[in-house]
């Protein structure tokens, strides 16, 4: 007897409780002059569920976007190159233009022997040969006679400069062939540089001339091959098809200037 009592007393409340949440799950209820209003219960619950979900779909999509690379097109039109620097510069030329002959693009080149960033920025060599060739994309070997500055972050005012003389124009700078370890020439440039523009040459492996300084053509021809293989990762990637062995020598229409002491 006395469990069916407080089995009718738990059926009561169950009853009970069943009514409370139906009342606060429904619109207002009117008896007579009276009116019984919705309990903000469900309000509760319902914004509670509908706010997180809304929350996950959010973080969702957020993480869904941090994770997707973002794709940068393969530019398929033909490309007027422009190959500029210190003395470098030829051995990648010769490289490049093969690149260039394959794929239907053009080039021409500047080889400044002893140049460097400072020469480079207070001339106006860059300001004529742009106007003159009219690049699609810019080449740049600079670097390699700043490679023991005390002070490479003092070069930075003319790497802006440089930059600043190329404006729009879609660029690749090819960091300094380390033969010895450098005193932050490689960083410096990294960040003046847009991303995917840089290049870092520091850590590859060379054959080097009797100056234990200058890549060979073969070893530098290689570090085109490396370059146009990155290429595709860059900001600006263009097609860059590896010319066949038929290609033996292409002209890189390349200018020598004379060294000066700068």
């Amino acid at each position: 007897m006395k469990g069916n009592k407080y089995s009718s007393l738990w059926w009561l409340l169950a009853l009970a409780l069943a009514v409370v949440v139906v009342i606060a799950m429904i619109d207002d209820i009117k008896i007579g002059e009276w009116t019984v209003k919705k309990a903000p219960v469900a309000d509760f619950l319902f914004k509670e569920k509908t706010e997180k979900a809304l929350t996950d779909s959010i973080e969702k999509d957020s993480i869904g976007l941090a994770e997707k690379p973002v794709e940068i097109k393969t530019d398929s039109l033909p490309q007027s190159l422009f190959i500029f620097g210190d003395s470098m510069t030829f051995n990648l030329a010769l490289r490049l233009a093969q690149y260039a002959k394959e794929n239907g693009h053009t080039i021409h080149s500047v080889n400044w022997d002893s140049s460097n960033t400072k020469i480079w920025a207070e001339s106006d060599t860059l300001d004529y040969y742009i106007n003159l060739y009219r690049p699609t994309h810019i080449f740049i070997s600079l670097g390699s006679n700043e490679l023991y500055f005390k002070d490479p972050y003092s070069r930075a005012p003319y790497v802006k400069t440089i930059l600043s003389k190329i404006d729009t124009i879609p660029y690749v700078w090819i960091g300094p062939p380390n033969w010895k370890e450098d005193t932050g020439i490689n960083n410096m440039l990294d960040e003046m540089c847009a991303r995917g523009s840089f290049f870092r040459s520091e850590g590859m492996e060379f054959k080097r001339k009797k100056d234990n300084i200058h890549p060979t053509r073969e070893s530098s021809a290689l570090w085109i091959d490396s370059i146009m293989r990155w290429l595709p990762k860059s900001n600006h990637p263009f097609v860059a098809n590896m010319p066949p062995d038929s290609i033996k020598k292409s002209n890189p229409n390349i200018v020598f200037l004379k060294a000066l002491n700068k």
